[in-house]
């Protein structure tokens, strides 16, 4: 499963994404991660979620993250959701940048079951065909 909680700046999305990872939590068999570009939001989450914030790594662009998320995978297969709360900010692109991330999520879901859940910055309406498929 990859989801996209869409919407522009302001509308709620972090706190959606957040709500969602808790419950993730409570229920999961697997790990939960959840991350983020700013620890800002470290004291909402629960304490069983491995929070990783990028502004603590040297990540650049889309291909610099796929190999980061490659990377938390390899150390730890059990991972079972992965919650991404600004992709685009994160990787420094706008939503016509995603389609290789999104080829790898799909990859990782294959390979290992993980669920990707993100939040864009974009209305359902601005984004590209591959992406509003996966918008809620």
């Amino acid at each position: 499963m990859i989801k996209l909680i869409c919407g522009e700046k302001g509308t709620g999305k972090t706190k959606i994404i957040v709500d969602s990872v808790n419950e993730a939590a409570k229920t999961a068999k697997g790990n939960v991660v959840f991350i983020s570009q700013k620890k800002s939001y470290s004291a909402n989450i629960d304490f069983n979620v491995r929070c990783v914030y990028t502004e603590d790594f040297s990540i650049s662009g889309v291909a610099g993250f796929i190999g980061f998320i490659d990377g938390l995978m390899a150390g730890n297969a059990d991972i079972e959701y992965i919650y991404i709360d600004g992709i685009l900010r994160i990787t420094d692109t706008d939503v016509n940048g995603l389609e290789g991330f999104i080829a790898e999520a799909k990859k990782l879901e294959k390979e290992y079951g993980v669920k990707f859940i993100l939040t864009v910055s974009c209305s359902k309406e601005g984004l590209p065909a591959y992406l509003s498929e996966l918008c809620d």
